[in-house]
């Protein structure tokens, strides 16, 4: 059977990976290909080499549904140092300023984080792979250029500081997808009038799933190499546990496999449901059908035997 066809036929999996800082999300994305022999791989969101934390990794026919995770809200924990602003808004970028911290109380400090709450227009750093004219803002930072960066409306649904040690303080949040913390670190430093950088961050978690539950590069590895690599990995089910699950047997999966309307009793609230086999894996991404509630279109389907 060739490459292609078995990645066609692989039911798709998901690995929950606790990203260490160093490595780009990438890397794990080139790991988890070479340990799995799957070329189909794809990450549930970037984080950058200085930040830790969760990163969904997405294998086989499951890369198709990873455009249904930006929803979720994502949380994160993060240290900034007030009085420094840099290029990168994070410690890996040149110094561009230096000003003293004023005295701030855990009130102001409060005062200055509500204007980041909400809904709010948020510019995206000058190093980020926001594209303008086609080029990704960071590849025109690292040739010398200034980019114009539009404004981009994002959610804040929480931010608090969690801990004061001037010049540092450490916020705990939870945010839209498109959100960068490495932003609202430096609007804060502005708001401050001091600067601001971010000097560690790590994702908390996605949705209902949290960093908590992820697995390390080293012990993915480990599991490669013993030929057990599998049992680290989850069903995409488990990603969207609110979502209705419809378990499908006989006819009905067929057709669904066949991307052929079913009729399913309606869910309140509820446009979208995943369709699952005895196995639990993830056959197809199911739309109810506007002009009745019961019947249910595939949107994808992601099983193929």
């Amino acid at each position: 059977m060739t490459r292609r066809r078995r990645e066609r036929r692989h039911p798709g999996a998901v690995f929950l990976v606790d990203k260490p800082t160093g490595p780009t999300s990438h890397d794990v994305v080139r790991d988890i290909r070479r340990w799995t022999g799957l070329r189909r791989v794809g990450h549930g969101g970037t984080l950058d080499p200085l930040a830790s934390g969760l990163l969904p990794i997405f294998v086989g026919m499951a890369t198709r549904l990873n455009e249904y995770l930006a929803p979720y809200r994502k949380s994160y924990q993060a240290t900034i140092l007030l009085g420094q602003a840099t290029d990168t808004d994070d410690s890996e970028g040149q110094v561009i300023s230096t000003l003293p911290v004023p005295p701030i109380s855990a009130e102001q400090l409060d005062t200055a984080l509500a204007q980041f709450r909400g809904k709010i227009e948020q510019v995206p750093p000058q190093y980020s792979a926001v594209k303008r004219d086609g080029v990704a803002a960071y590849r025109a930072a690292r040739a010398g250029e200034r980019v114009e960066i539009e404004a981009r409306a994002v959610t804040v649904h929480e931010l608090v500081a969690t801990a004061i040690d001037l010049p540092h303080v450490t916020l705990a949040m939870s945010v839209s997808t498109g959100t960068y913390v490495r932003a609202i670190a430096r609007d804060l430093g502005e708001a401050l009038g001091c600067g601001a950088h971010v000097i560690r961050m790590r994702r908390t978690a996605i949705g209902p799933k949290s960093a908590d539950e992820g697995h390390e590069p080293s012990a993915l590895k480990a599991a490669a190499d013993a030929g057990d690599i599998w049992s680290l990995a989850i069903s995409p089910a488990d990603l969207f546990p609110d979502w209705p699950h419809f378990h499908l047997h006989g006819e009905q999966l067929q057709r669904v496999k066949r991307g052929q309307k079913i009729r399913h009793t309606p869910v309140d609230g509820w446009d979208k449901a995943l369709a699952l086999n005895a196995d639990n894996e993830v056959a197809a991404v199911l739309r109810r059908d506007e002009l009745s509630a019961a019947t249910w279109q595939p949107e994808k389907v992601l099983a193929v035997r």
